[in-house]
């Protein structure tokens, strides 16, 4: 296993670990190592969502889309459809955060509590339609 030193996100199981990018912000690299500490750079997925848009001082080039999930719940609501932004998976999510602190904390597997439908996957075409309508 590599030793901690990615200043995002670090998720380990039995068999590896998984490097994401800062869940702030959209875009960045992903990583996994395998029990020999193997690193691969998974590769990235084109979406506009990880298309730089901000220039920031300490970080260079970043995707900010934070509002995206706001703007689909809008978008939602007004077009009478399910948005991906709702309190089913929100509270899922919420879950799983805790449950990932938990099972590092007390050293064993946590059992998620919650479940929730998946929803719809952001295609593509989908954060294309967003951004020319915002």
């Amino acid at each position: 296993m590599k030793d901690h030193s990615y200043n995002h996100m670090e998720l380990y199981g039995e068999t590896g670990t998984l490097y994401g990018p800062d869940p702030n912000f959209f875009g960045g690299e992903v990583s996994v190592t395998d029990e020999s500490g193997t690193s691969v750079e998974l590769p990235a997925r084109q979406h506009p969502f990880g298309e730089p848009n901000q220039q920031n001082d300490s970080m260079g080039a970043m995707a900010n889309y934070r509002a995206a999930g706001l703007s689909d719940m809008a978008m939602g609501i007004l077009e009478d459809r399910p948005h991906r932004c709702n309190q089913a998976l929100a509270l899922h999510v919420a879950d799983i955060m805790f449950s990932i602190l938990a099972s590092g904390r007390e050293r064993r597997f946590v059992e998620l509590a919650t479940t929730c439908n998946r929803p719809y996957a952001f295609l593509k075409e989908d954060a294309e339609q967003m951004l020319l309508s915002s």
